[in-house]
C-alpha cells in the first residue's frame, strides 16, 4: 500500500447511523476529483442496518469494523492508523456536515498543516448543551491564549504525521475533537478555520445530556492539565498568595506583630498551588514527549514494513 497511498484518506466514524450514512457516502463519492481518495468508514459495533449498507458500496470504500462499540475517538483513532495517506480528512456520517465543503479543505489543506471548519453560531448544537459548549470554549480560549471560532467541529483535515504525534494523548470519545483542535493550537503547525454549512444531525444522537455534561466538566479539567497546567494553577495562587499578603500587611498596620490564620492560609495555599502548577507542567510535557517517541517508534515499524513490502 506504500508505494500507491492516496494524498488524502476521508475517515468517517459510524456507529448506528443507518438513516444517514448512506447519503453522506453517496455525496461523498460523487464529488470532482473524489476517485483519487481512499475512503475509510470505521464502524464502531453498530448494532442497526449500518454494516449491511456499507457491504453494498463494494470496494469503493474500506471498511473497518470494532466488534464492540469504543468511541468516537477511538474509531477515529482505528482510521488514522490504518492509512499510510500524507493526509487525513475527518467527517462525520449523521449528515450534520455538506460533503461539498470538502473541496475548499483540500484546497486549503495544500497550503496549511491542519484545517478546522467554522459552523453557523449554534448550529446542530441542542438548546440544552449551549451553556456547556460555551464554558468549555471560553477555557480553551483562554489555555489557546486567543479566540477560538468553533473548538469541536468534526469536519477538519490536516497532515496524518501531527495527528500521529498526538495519538496517544487524544481519547477515545467525543472529546477528540476539543482535545487534538487545542493540541494544534499550542504547538507551532500551520492552521485554518473554514466556513462550513451546518444542517441538523439524521438519526438519534448518541449524547447524552447528563452523562456527556459531567464528561464536559471532566474534559475542561483534562485539558488545563495537558495544555497549561501552570498557568491553570499560577493565577488563583497568585491571587490567594497576594489576598493573603496583603491581609496580613493591613492587620501590622492596625494590630502590629498579630499573625492572622486566614491570612497565613491564603499564603500557604497559593504556595501549594504553584508548585502543584510546576508539577502539572513537568508531567504535561512527560507526557507530550513519551507520545512524540512513540510516533517516531511508529513511523520506524511503517518505514521497515513498506521497505519489506517493497522488498
Amino acid at each position: 500500500m506504500s508505494s500507491a497511498a492516496p494524498w488524502l484518506t476521508l475517515i468517517i466514524p459510524a456507529y448506528n447511523e443507518a438513516e444517514g450514512i448512506g447519503g453522506v457516502l453517496d455525496a461523498v463519492l460523487a464529488l470532482p476529483g473524489a476517485e483519487a481518495w481512499s475512503v475509510v468508514v470505521v464502524d464502531d459495533g453498530s448494532t442497526d442496518k449500518t454494516p449491511q449498507i456499507l457491504a453494498g458500496y463494494g470496494e469503493r470504500i474500506r471498511v473497518i469494523r470494532h466488534s464492540a462499540s469504543r468511541g468516537y475517538g477511538a474509531s477515529l483513532k482505528t482510521g488514522i492508523l490504518s492509512t499510510r495517506s500524507e493526509n487525513v480528512l475527518f467527517l462525520d456520517a449523521d449528515g450534520q456536515h455538506e460533503p461539498r465543503d470538502i473541496p475548499s479543505l483540500v484546497s486549503q489543506l495544500r497550503e496549511k498543516e491542519c484545517v478546522f471548519t467554522l459552523r453557523p453560531k449554534n448550529a446542530g448544537i441542542p438548546v440544552i448543551r449551549r451553556p456547556g459548549k460555551w464554558l468549555l470554549g471560553k477555557l480553551c480560549n483562554f489555555l489557546a491564549n486567543r479566540k477560538i471560532p468553533d473548538i469541536n467541529s468534526g469536519l477538519r483535515a490536516g497532515r496524518r504525521n501531527i495527528y500521529m504525534q498526538m495519538l496517544e494523548l487524544l481519547p477515545d470519545g467525543f472529546s477528540f475533537s476539543t482535545t487534538s483542535l487545542m493540541y494544534v493550537m499550542r504547538s507551532r503547525y500551520s492552521f485554518v478555520f473554514v466556513p462550513i454549512h451546518c444542517y441538523p444531525r439524521v438519526g438519534t444522537s448518541q449524547v447524552r445530556i447528563v452523562q456527556d455534561g459531567v464528561k464536559t466538566v471532566l474534559l475542561a479539567l483534562r485539558l488545563m492539565m495537558l495544555f497549561d497546567p501552570l498557568r491553570a494553577f499560577g493565577y488563583p495562587a497568585i491571587l490567594l498568595f497576594a489576598a493573603g499578603f496583603i491581609y496580613q500587611l493591613y492587620i501590622f498596620s492596625v494590630y502590629r506583630l498579630t499573625i492572622v490564620g486566614g491570612a497565613l492560609l491564603c499564603m500557604v495555599t497559593g504556595v501549594f498551588l504553584f508548585c502543584f502548577g510546576l508539577l502539572g507542567d513537568q508531567v504535561s510535557s512527560l507526557r507530550k514527549e513519551i507520545s512524540s517517541f512513540n510516533h517516531l517508534l511508529l513511523e520506524e515499524r511503517e518505514s521497515r514494513e513498506e521497505r519489506d513490502h517493497v522488498g
